[in-house]
């Protein structure tokens, strides 16, 4: 079963919540000896890569990411009762085994319910049960160096020691330990940092309402949408009541999904259509939020241009699209994955600008409001590029020059292309 490298490390990241590192700590602490300490952490941390593994290829189904969660506990109480013995009502144990199962069993309903409210709900208790779990294995921790720093001292006996370690007492200085300014200031820390990841969900949450609206608009009239196959060079736009040609200066998208054929052939046909639907409304969101139309879409392939009803700062307007979507898409990326979609895809963009003609081309009676120049095969161009040189994004000189200074302080010169009709090979940027 292979699993991607990427998304292997997104679930230790996403894993991380249960703190394992904590475990190592303790393992260390309460092992006696460096090579027991050593051994034992190894033997967790295994557990660990193994939970991990099967999260990253077979998570996305509720009921086994609940399941597959428990791994790590099991297998340190198995090394608890190998080495020593298993006191279940030790503090240890309870804690890893109900942060394991909150854990598991949020992140469980929140993968089976859609957006909406109640999967607003579980993310939250998600969140601040995450906060929560991690200060408590923090004071825990504190604690047990504490009374083990007592023991030493012979201020307490084994007998006691053990006997405080037990979750009845858990709570016992927990007073203290907050009215303490370095451990408040750390509380704040956490709260602070699971706030933002909370913000992040619910964004990611907003996002994905936001493209599976678009996913369920009624179809356009025929003849309101190009038709499939169009060229880049010339594409079709809503018919509208236009004197003559025109001349417009625009900023042109191109964009595909790398491999996507290949891609198409291991998810079958439903799940490609589904794949492409979400991929072409990702676009329209990002695009018709800088007042870009999508003039095109082929297969895997498309084109949006920026300027055609207002020139101004459609250069800056385009980037900025582009920037947005490759945002939105890693804070969809989760998402598309617990879809069994994969999570290591990548999508190459070129932006390109330039000069296009509008006006009503077509055949006799269909005519319709059409855009033609090389802009858009120049953007194509790019596109392509985006393989050989491994960039998600390449921006022309042409547009480059046009963006003001902020944009351009966030783009790189990586070389140097030849280019439709160019003469001579022409500088390229990407995202820094």
């Amino acid at each position: 079963m292979k699993v991607p490298l990427k998304r292997f490390n997104e679930e230790i990241y996403y894993y991380s919540s249960q703190l394992v590192v904590f475990f190592v700590v303790i393992i260390f602490i309460t092992s006696g000896s460096i090579a027991m300490g050593i051994t034992s952490s190894a033997i967790v941390i295994a557990f660990m890569a193994l939970q991990t593994f099967l999260l990253a290829s077979q998570g996305h189904m509720p009921v086994l990411r609940f399941l597959f969660s428990l791994i790590t506990p099991i297998g340190f109480s198995i090394l608890r009762a190998a080495t020593s013995s298993l006191d279940f009502t030790e503090t240890t144990n309870i804690l890893l085994w109900g942060s394991a199962i909150y854990i598991g069993f949020f992140q469980a309903v929140s993968l089976s319910l859609r957006v909406g409210f109640f999967k607003r709900v579980a993310e939250t208790a998600l969140s601040l049960g995450s906060a929560t779990i991690f200060f408590a294995f923090y004071y825990y921790l504190d604690m047990r160096i504490g009374l083990g720093q007592a023991l030493q001292a012979r201020e307490i006996d084994r007998d006691t020691y053990m006997e405080l370690l037990k979750i009845g007492h858990f709570t016992d200085g927990l007073k203290t330990f907050i009215a303490s300014p370095q451990h408040l200031f750390a509380l704040l820390g956490i709260a602070s940092f699971d706030i933002m990841l909370l913000a992040a969900r619910i964004r990611a949450l907003n996002l994905r309402a936001k493209v599976d609206k678009l996913m369920e608009e009624p179809l356009r009239p025929a003849g309101s949408s190009p038709s499939p196959g169009s060229s880049p060079s010339s594409v079709g736009l809503v018919a509208e009541a236009e004197p003559g040609p025109t001349r417009h200066l625009i900023t042109a998208i191109s964009s595909d999904i790398v491999g996507f054929t290949a891609l198409s052939e291991t998810l079958g046909a439903q799940k490609s259509v589904d794949f492409l639907n979400k991929y072409y409304a990702l676009w329209t969101h990002a695009a018709s939020a800088q007042g870009g139309r999508i003039t095109a879409m082929s297969g895997d392939s498309v084109t949006i241009l920026f300027g055609l009803a207002d020139e101004a700062m459609n250069p800056e307007r385009a980037l900025y699209a582009a920037y947005n979507f490759f945002d939105d898409l890693d804070t969809l990326r989760e998402e598309l994955s617990s879809h069994a979609f994969p999570a290591d895809f990548k999508i190459s963009v070129g932006v390109h600008t330039g000069m296009v003609v509008s006006a009503m081309i077509g055949a006799p009676g269909e005519l319709k409001k059409g855009v033609f120049g090389d802009t858009m095969a120049v953007a194509a161009r790019l596109d392509a590029l985006c393989r050989e040189l491994h960039q998600e994004l390449l921006v022309s000189h042409s547009t480059f020059r046009r963006l003001s200074l902020e944009s351009q302080s966030t783009l790189d010169r990586i070389g140097e292309v030849l280019l439709r009709q160019s003469t001579r090979p022409v500088p390229v940027y990407t995202r820094k």
